[in-house]
């Protein structure tokens, strides 16, 4: 019986096998991620003023149901050991009122003297004591977490006076509080600024969100002590006369380079 010819397997010729495996990791075609998400606000809340005594922050829409109450202690509280303010959450859906923080200025700090503050935060891990101080009188700085964070004042010309906060030698800008016209000025529920946070580490959860509103707190509060009652009603003036100001928040280049 007659056969054909054997194959052997090096003469069957196998198709497409020498055709360029697919990159499934070329840049074209790998997922895209985009870095809007993280240039826009986490939460907006506005702080104003009823009284002397009394300051509310409030979120504006519907991002978040807390609302905080600011109460301030009586001016003269010579050897008193009462906070400077209380800060208060506000649950809206339960309608319910907690005191989660007591802030104090250390006035009695040893030398070299300057400006010293500290709060003590009340959570469910317990209660934490944080420390802040500003060496330059200006700026305060605070560890959290074993991570150096600022609130630094920004008073650029022709931009409006705020308060900036960010980690040391960093230019992301985790959160930033800008003076309304009024500023410390404003009475009877007026405005006294507005406070812009972004998604960061810190401000993921409530506990760091109060943590980094003790601490704009005690920056507000350190320039009233002083007379410096920031508000930006003659600077926006002035700057709607020049050009238009720069509509980036979270990062300004060299303006933030002193975080």
């Amino acid at each position: 019986m007659a056969t054909g010819p054997r194959l052997r397997l090096a003469d069957i010729e196998f198709e497409g096998e020498d055709e360029e495996l697919p990159h499934y990791s070329e840049p074209n075609t790998a997922p895209v991620y985009e870095d809007g998400e993280f240039e826009q606000p986490l939460v907006i809340y506005h702080l104003r003023s009823l009284n002397r005594k009394l300051q509310i922050l409030v979120p504006f829409g519907p991002s978040s149901t807390l609302s905080y109450k600011i109460v301030s202690s009586p001016t003269f509280r010579l050897f008193s050991k009462k906070p400077d303010f209380k800060l208060r959450r506000l649950v809206q859906e339960e309608n319910s009122e907690k005191t989660v923080a007591s802030i104090h200025f250390d006035d009695d700090a040893p030398l070299p003297w300057r400006p010293r503050a500290y709060f003590s935060h009340v959570d469910t891990q317990g209660t934490e004591t944080h420390r802040l101080e500003a060496k330059n009188f200006s700026d305060w700085i605070i560890t959290l977490s074993d991570v150096s964070y600022i609130w630094r004042l920004e008073d650029r010309p022709m931009a409006p006076i705020s308060l900036v906060f960010g980690e040391m030698g960093s230019t992301i800008v985790i959160a930033r509080f800008t003076y309304s016209g009024r500023g410390t000025m404003a009475t009877n529920g007026a405005e006294v600024g507005e406070l812009v946070i972004y998604r960061d580490s810190l401000s993921m959860d409530r506990r760091g969100i109060e943590m980094m509103v003790c601490g704009l707190l005690v920056a507000i509060a350190h320039f009233k002590r002083m007379g410096r009652h920031y508000g930006n009603d003659r600077r926006i003036r002035s700057a709607s006369l020049a050009e238009p100001l720069s509509t980036t928040r979270r990062s300004s280049g060299a303006s933030h380079a002193n975080l």
